[in-house]
C-alpha cells in the first residue's frame, strides 16, 4: 500500500481503508475528506469532476497515467513530495495539482 512508504514523510496519509470506505462511492469518500479537513490523492478521474462539481474543499492531488505497481507509484510520490507539500500549503489555494507519471 503507498500509503505505508508515505507515511514517514507526511504528517497524516490514511487510506481509504484505514477508515472503512474502501467500498463506498466516491462521493461518500469526498464527503468525509471535506468534513475532517483532509486533501484527496487520487488516480481516479472521478474525483476530478467531483471537483468540478462540487468545488473546493478539499484539494485534490490527481496522479494521471498511475496505472504502475504500488511500489513505482510512492517513488514517484516521494520524488514530487517537496511539490505536493507547496500545493497543499500555498496561501492561495489552488484546487487541483496534476502529476502524471511518465
Amino acid at each position: 500500500m503507498a500509503s505505508n512508504n508515505l507515511r514517514p514523510h507526511c504528517e497524516a496519509v490514511l487510506h481509504v481503508r484505514d477508515i472503512q470506505l474502501a467500498s463506498s462511492p466516491d462521493t461518500s469518500i469526498w464527503r468525509y475528506a471535506k468534513q475532517h479537513n483532509f486533501h484527496l490523492l487520487t488516480k481516479d478521474e472521478d474525483f476530478i469532476r467531483l471537483l468540478l462539481i462540487e468545488g473546493f474543499p478539499p484539494k485534490v492531488i490527481a496522479i494521471i497515467n498511475a496505472q504502475v505497481p504500488v511500489k513505482d507509484l510512492a517513488a514517484f510520490l516521494l520524488a514530487h513530495l517537496e511539490q505536493v507539500r507547496a500545493f497543499l500549503t500555498e496561501q492561495e489555494p489552488s484546487e487541483m495539482l496534476l502529476l502524471r507519471l511518465p
